[in-house]
């Protein structure tokens, strides 16, 4: 231990601190009106009827005969071709896609039912709508 003069202390210099005032952050409320998960604009009905098969025969056999339409169908929504064989109740999920996209009226219960209770019709209408989209024939 170092012995110091009478009288005198060890002079210990600190670094300065200095406080700055954080940044403020300004966070800006705004009120949505309306469900904000929905498109804006008018909704509009599917195209065609859902028990309109025979209006496009191609559609109606391609659904009943062909296995793999539904892969057809991704395709036509810039899906993979994966999506209805590797998603459950893929259609469903395809149909409400579909809906939301083109602000067409339903809502999920109803894309449940019809293709649980009236599954080959609704993948027709589903098909006939992609392939009016695709036309131009039906508001994108």
């Amino acid at each position: 231990m170092q012995a110091y003069p009478q009288g005198q202390q060890p002079v210990i210099n600190q670094p300065a601190v200095t406080v700055q005032p954080a940044p403020q952050t300004v966070i800006q409320v705004t009120q949505v009106t309306g469900n904000p998960m929905m498109p804006r604009g008018p909704s509009r009905d599917w195209s065609t009827d859902m028990c309109g098969c025979c209006d496009d025969m191609t559609i109606c056999l391609c659904t009943t005969f062909v296995p793999c339409h539904s892969c057809m169908l991704a395709a036509d929504m810039d899906e993979s071709c994966c999506v209805p064989m590797c998603i459950p109740s893929a259609l469903i999920a395809m149909r409400a896609v579909v809906r939301s996209r083109h602000n067409i009226t339903g809502n999920l219960m109803n894309d449940c039912a019809c293709m649980t209770f009236c599954g080959p019709c609704t993948t027709c209408q589903l098909g006939r709508e992609l392939k009016m989209i695709k036309n131009g024939r039906a508001m994108p």
